[in-house]
This record gives C-alpha cells, sequence and structure tokens, in this order.
C-alpha cells in the first residue's frame, strides 16, 4: 500500500510538472534522473574478469566509424588524452574483459588488437613509457589514445589533460601477447615479462619530421657513432620511463592520405572554404603517398574547432597530427 501511495504521489508530481510548463524535455529529464538515482542506489556489483584477445568488427561511435585491425607497423602522432572522473572506475570492465585499475599504467585505442603493446612518448617533454593497449577510446575527435591516470602521470600531463604524443607498435611484444592471450594467459606488464625486445629499424625517411626545442643543429651520427634513438627505445625497459630529447612541434589537421596526386587536390579543392590547407608528399611502407592537410596551428582550441568544421563537411576520416 505504501509502494502504491508513493508511487501515485510520484506520477502526480510529475503530471503537475508537465501541466504547469507543457515540457516534454523536463518529464525526460526528470525521468533520467530518476533512473540515475535508482542505479547509484543499487549496491555495486564486483565485476569478474573475463579477459579475451579481441580485435573486433567495424563499430560506430558518435557518427564515425572504426576498423579494428592487425597492424604491427602502426606508428603515429596525435594528441593523447587520459581517462577522466567518468569513464576512470576501478573495477569496470575493459572492451576485452579485463578489469580497469587506473593505477596500472594502460590505454585505450580505437582500432588496435587488445591486447597490445605500444611505446607512448610525450613529444613535449621527452617521457616515454610502454603500455598495454586493453580498451576502446578516445572517441573525442581528434585524441589518438587514451592512458590511464598512471600513465599520464608517468608521462607528466595529468594536469595538463592532453599531449601531443607519437604512439609506436612493439610488434614482438604485442605478437608474444596474443599468442598468450590465445592460450588464455594474460601477464601485466613488468620488467621480468620481457626477456625479448622487439628489434626497431629507423626509416630511411621518417614520416615524422621534429625539430629540436633547444635549436642546434644536430651532426650526424656516423655508422659506428652513438646508438640511434630508435635504438634507445628498443632497449628501455617496459614500465620504466626514459627520458629522449623534446621536440618542437606543431598541430594539424589531415583531412586524408591518397595514392594519386590529383585525388588530394581534389579533396583539397572541396575544403579550401574551411581554411588554408596544402597538398604534401611523403613516403609510407616504400610507397609515396599524398596528404591533405590545414594548418599548422598554434593551439589545441583551434585545431579541435577546424576538425569539426572538417568533420562536418563530410570527411568523418579527418584527424588531428603533430609534426
Amino acid at each position: 500500500m505504501q509502494f502504491i501511495v508513493k508511487k501515485f504521489v510520484g506520477v502526480l508530481s510529475l503530471s503537475l510538472l508537465l501541466e504547469g510548463c507543457g515540457s516534454a524535455e523536463l518529464a525526460i529529464d526528470l525521468v533520467k534522473k530518476h533512473q540515475r538515482q535508482k542505479k547509484e542506489e543499487k549496491a555495486p556489483t564486483k565485476v569478474v574478469a573475463k579477459p579475451r584477445y579481441k580485435i573486433g568488427n567495424p563499430y560506430q561511435e558518435f557518427g564515425i566509424w572504426y576498423y579494428p585491425k592487425r597492424d604491427l607497423t602502426y606508428d603515429d602522432t596525435g594528441l593523447a588524452s587520459w581517462y577522466g572522473e567518468e569513464t576512470a572506475v576501478l573495477g569496470r570492465p575493459t572492451a576485452n574483459g579485463e578489469v580497469f585499475d587506473p593505477k596500472i599504467a594502460t590505454a585505450a585505442h580505437k582500432t588496435l588488437p587488445m591486447p597490445s603493446v605500444v611505446r607512448v612518448t610525450n613529444l613535449d617533454n621527452g617521457k616515454s613509457l610502454v603500455v598495454r593497449v586493453n580498451d576502446r577510446g578516445p572517441f573525442a575527435k581528434g585524441r589518438i589514445i587514451d592512458l590511464s591516470y598512471e600513465g599520464a602521470r608517468l608521462l607528466g600531463f595529468v594536469d595538463q589533460g592532453i599531449a601531443k604524443v607519437r604512439v609506436q607498435i612493439l610488434a614482438e611484444q604485442s605478437l608474444r601477447l596474443e599468442k598468450l592471450a590465445k592460450r588464455g594467459e594474460f601477464p601485466n606488464l613488468s620488467t621480468s615479462d620481457q626477456d625479448e625486445m622487439p628489434e626497431m629499424v629507423a626509416a630511411v625517411e621518417p614520416e615524422v619530421n621534429l625539430t629540436s626545442k633547444s635549436g642546434r643543429v644536430r651532426k650526424k651520427l656516423k655508422e659506428n657513432e652513438t646508438q640511434s634513438a630508435l635504438e634507445l627505445l628498443s632497449q628501455s625497459r617496459i614500465g620504466k620511463v626514459i627520458s629522449v630529447a623534446p621536440v618542437e612541434t606543431k598541430i594539424w589537421v589531415q583531412v586524408g592520405a591518397f595514392r594519386v596526386k590529383t585525388s588530394a587536390t581534389t579533396v583539397l579543392s572541396k575544403i579550401k572554404g574551411v581554411g588554408p590547407g596544402k597538398v604534401s608528399a611523403f613516403n609510407h611502407l616504400g610507397k609515396r603517398l599524398y596528404r591533405v592537410r590545414l594548418g599548422p596551428f598554434d593551439d589545441v582550441a583551434t585545431a579541435d574547432s577546424m576538425l569539426e568544421k572538417i568533420v562536418n563537411t563530410g570527411f568523418t576520416g579527418a584527424r588531428i597530427v603533430v609534426d
């Protein structure tokens, strides 16, 4: 009887509110708040880890399609974020069934297999860290990777919220985790897990051209001189932050990359009303490609605004890169 009275009072209150303002939006808002309160009142359910190796099917988030794939050559630059308070919930399941812990340095990526191993380098301060990818995201436009709180802390951008980064997959370690995961084994990354380090070979013509903040002209390394930066990265230990030279970078909005130059110039002509852009050639895995970019931009807010405009014109594959 008491339940019926409460329910009647609730319905009556809702009806009076609707009658007074005639707003359907208010009714929806009240219902949603009531549902959230009910969820908060429920006792938290303990999440049982059910980890699995996962690449996954194409999926859509906020109107944009993503195509997960196994890419052992992944090497990209862009903006990193870290899990906010709404998503950084201790004990929630990750996209591959593990249990999230913000105190462990892990990452979310939109397309790489789970688990994978990547090196994330903060280009602003030179801090570099190896983390394991075990979740999907980030789905905010213009972000390429989401770090846990611990990962962001170690890379030094918790307060800033975002950082200009380079993300490189470590192929050999990723293959090792894939093999173990398919056997049902999911070891945490630690120094004891990395007896064999991946071999890293520098490209003849690097995709990312980075200029030292110091402004000093570096002399070319002789063949028998010191170790290259890639050799330094390949020898670093998992879980340990290493430091490389910080670099001065600019932020760009890249609309796309094309095999045929005329395709790139056609796209550039379609977006000329949005902002100044250009077509530039570069080599990727031995192939000559032509990319369409707008910029450079000095700050993230301007780049985010430009990216939003480009996406709204129909180029949903556009992204933010740093170079």
